[in-house]
């Protein structure tokens, strides 16, 4: 063998050495390597890719829903979508101005808002851009490609079907779904759910693959049976907001009671707004008159003096009252002579609404009996409804430093404040044989909340005075084919001194008198035309809403023709 051949062989030999010495150390750096990672750093390596792939996902739980009193959906919670950007992988990303362009056009938000609210948390690892987008927003979200830094959450938004006509009783949520005015407000706890937590494996571009442990379950709010019934919500509604019209009036308000539960069937404010439109959700618009507004009752609080003399015995339904009238001071008390100076029954002094009748059966009366007997009817206090904002309306109780004058103005309604809610309450104890029921607006399954505040002989006898009220002086009130009772108040509105120019005109009644069953509350404040009385303005709204709540109601009527 040549002496060239020797070589070459030998350097091919050295080469293959060095070349399977470099291999052999690759392979043992490579195996020195894995199992630096799989043993050593297998615990931090885990943690890394849990980081980048397995995320903690919300739950979103479900708010209660309201229905009324036969079931019907008032308010539900609808499915919804919130966009949501993690900024410290958005800011890092080289695509981060134009992805933010786009996100802004499918959106319509500024740029500059979108930039700076992921700018100003750039270590946040979830941020809501905007919540409860559209449909067309959800597909265009979907059809382009976000990587891992932008992602559709699930989340709910309140519907309320029955839009205006239950506005100012359900109230709305916010954007984060917690109650801000009526029940929804009142409610929140109840109605409020539990949002759970789940483990989930996402790709790359953050969608989930699948869920791999249930962290904590989702628990979702309680639903509330109102005491309302949706059919007479409507009517009320539609009956208030024509007369709000006809009447030219600043605002109004009625409510429905079940006599025999103290339950609210229907409450109804004007003006009013639906609460599904966020831009109306305006304090105007919702605010519930019928429990937060204060007013003086005037010649509705009439009842209450002819029902303290007859329960304490200080006169009889068959006395005869002077109504001549008469001065205390200087004030002239009576002026209208509506009962012609005549000696009448505390019957004729509520028909003819007399001041100077109703101010003398208020002088023979003691002071402390007709304050136990407006305390107990609740005047003064709350009526435990539970509503946000209920009034309590003002009663001096101080009754020991009434003066004669203070004792005749308390008696036709002045110097004393309630509100429709409270109203409504006294004239259902007179209409319930003298129970109070306690004011509800849920359902009622069981027995309701009753104490006795007036004799049934009284009340009885109050009850039928009313009807003749009705008949005899508030044509307008009468429901057809259904004995009716009742009461007016027209009252001046006192702002730095009472107007002849603004008023308050109310009406408050019962029917069917044979068999009590409803009680309707009326207030109509400032009516702009010429009619501004209770018994023009109040009582046909009455009528109209009675009428028809008694035909849903399956009540049969119970006047004959003559």
């Amino acid at each position: 063998m040549s002496k060239k051949l020797k070589n070459k062989n030998k350097f091919i030999r050295n080469r293959f050495l060095f070349l399977s010495l470099i291999l052999i150390v690759s392979l043992g750096l490579l195996v020195s390597r894995s199992f630096y990672l799989q043993y050593i750093e297998r615990d931090y390596l885990n943690m890394e890719g849990e980081k980048r792939h397995i995320k903690h996902e919300r739950i979103a739980s479900n708010r209660g829903n309201i229905f009324d009193r036969r079931s019907v959906l008032l308010a539900v919670s609808t499915p919804t979508y919130n966009v949501i950007v993690d900024p410290k992988k958005f800011i890092e990303s080289k695509t981060y101005k134009r992805q933010i362009q786009r996100l802004s056009n499918i959106l319509s938000i500024k740029i500059n808002d979108i930039d700076s609210a992921i700018k100003k948390r750039p270590n946040r690892r979830h941020l809501i851009i905007k919540k409860e987008i559209t449909d067309s927003q959800i597909d265009q979200i979907r059809a382009n490609k976000w990587r891992n830094y932008l992602y559709l959450e699930k989340s709910y938004k309140r519907f309320n079907p029955s839009g205006e006509v239950t506005g100012q009783l359900l109230g709305f949520t916010d954007i984060n779904d917690k109650g801000q005015e009526g029940l929804e407000f009142m409610l929140n706890d109840y109605l409020e759910g539990t949002d759970g937590i789940k483990k989930v494996l996402k790709d790359r571009k953050q969608n989930i693959v699948r869920d791999l442990e249930l962290l904590q379950a989702a628990k979702d709010g309680s639903d509330f049976y109102t005491s309302i019934d949706l059919r007479i919500q409507f009517l009320a509604h539609r009956a208030l907001n024509n007369g709000l019209k006809k009447f030219k009036a600043k605002s109004a308000s009625a409510i429905v009671m079940d006599i025999k539960t103290g339950e609210i069937l229907a409450i109804v404010n004007q003006p009013s707004a639906d609460p599904n439109d966020r831009s109306l959700r305006q304090a105007k618009y919702f605010k519930n008159r019928v429990v937060t507004d204060q007013f003086e009752p005037g010649s509705t609080f009439k009842p209450l003096i002819v029902a303290t003399g007859i329960e304490n015995k200080i006169f009889s339904s068959k006395d005869m009252i002077d109504t001549t009238p008469f001065y205390i001071g200087k004030k002239l008390i009576g002026e209208d002579n509506r009962c012609s100076s005549q000696k009448v029954k505390p019957e004729k002094i509520l028909i003819n609404s007399c001041n100077a009748g109703t101010a003398r059966m208020s002088l023979q009366t003691e002071s402390k009996l007709f304050s136990q007997m407006l305390e107990s009817l609740g005047i003064g206090s709350i009526t435990a409804s539970g509503f946000p904002g209920e009034a309590s309306g003002t009663l001096d109780n101080n009754y020991d430093r009434w003066r004669d004058i203070r004792r005749v103005s308390l008696s036709y309604g002045y110097g004393v404040d309630v509100t429709l809610l409270q109203l409504a309450s006294i004239y259902s104890v007179i209409a319930n044989q003298g129970i109070k029921n306690h004011v509800s607006i849920e359902r009622i399954d069981g027995k309701p909340i009753s104490e006795r505040v007036l004799s049934e002989e009284t009340s009885k006898e109050l009850l039928l005075m009313l009807e003749q009220v009705v008949e005899n002086g508030v044509r307008r009130a009468k429901v057809n084919g259904y004995r009716v009772g009742g009461k007016t108040g027209t009252v001046q509105i006192y702002s730095s001194g009472y107007s002849n120019e603004s008023h308050n005109g109310i009406f408050v009644g019962i029917a069917p008198i044979s068999k009590p069953r409803i009680v309707t509350a009326v207030i109509v404040n400032e009516p702009g035309g010429e009619q501004y009385y209770g018994g023009q303005v109040a009582a046909p709204i009455f009528s109209s809403i009675t009428s028809g709540t008694l035909r849903i109601l399956g009540i049969a009527p119970d006047k004959v023709n003559n």
